[in-house]
């Protein structure tokens, strides 16, 4: 699909490309199978800009209100040729096409979703009964999620504190901080070991974050 973004930003630019475009897109409309239907579209659209930019440029002519017809103009038109540019076929485009009208082809390589590098910094709420609330951030302190990362993964362990994560209890992958847990009340008073990590969207995971340790209020 064609860049829906190739217009200059500056009005002066954005004049000259409509004069080039338009005659352009209609020169090779049989090669570029554009229908009558858009041929009459952007004549029609371009006929009104002309008519109401130099007004809009002139110091004895320019008025709000002219400015607003100009303003309307010039989006419809950029409309129009965005509509253009979407029905043509991606095989048909040519270099001097895409040169001319300043549409680039769309990249088709997806950029690698890298594995996270940086660790969580959990905190716990234990300030309600049999309740833990679980917070995380990015170790820069950043409350967004490093790019890539599906979420914060949250395993645990109940009472002595863990040396190998193959003691450790899966909780919960959660796509949004916090993250709340409700403990059986014969755990009350027990302390609580975390161990935090991010994930990425293809499952892949980054490094442990610090041992968080909260007791679980009766």
């Amino acid at each position: 699909m064609p860049n829906s973004k190739p217009f200059p930003s500056k009005e002066a630019d954005l004049n000259s490309y409509f004069q080039i475009a338009v005659p352009y897109l209609l020169e090779n409309r049989i090669r570029l199978l554009i229908s009558q239907a858009n041929q009459d579209l952007i004549e029609l659209k371009l006929e009104a800009w002309n008519e109401i930019f130099p007004q809009s440029q002139n110091s004895n002519t320019k008025t709000k209100t002219i400015i607003q017809i100009k303003d309307g103009a010039k989006e419809e038109l950029m409309t129009a040729l965005r509509a253009v540019y979407a029905d043509i076929p991606a095989s048909i485009w040519t270099l001097e096409d895409r040169n001319t009208l300043n549409v680039h082809e769309r990249s088709t390589t997806r950029t690698p979703v890298p594995v996270p590098t940086t660790i969580p910094i959990g905190q716990v709420d234990t300030s309600r009964r049999l309740e833990h609330t679980i917070s995380f951030t990015n170790e820069d302190g950043s409350l967004a999620k490093p790019h890539g990362v599906r979420g914060c993964q949250i395993w645990f362990k109940v009472g002595e504190a863990p040396i190998d994560p193959s003691e450790l209890s899966y909780m919960a992958t959660d796509t949004a901080s916090p993250h709340i847990y409700h403990f059986n009340g014969e755990l009350a008073g027990k302390n609580v070991f975390y161990w935090l990590r991010w994930e990425n969207n293809r499952g892949e995971v980054g490094p442990w974050s610090d041992a968080v340790m909260a007791t679980i209020t009766g």
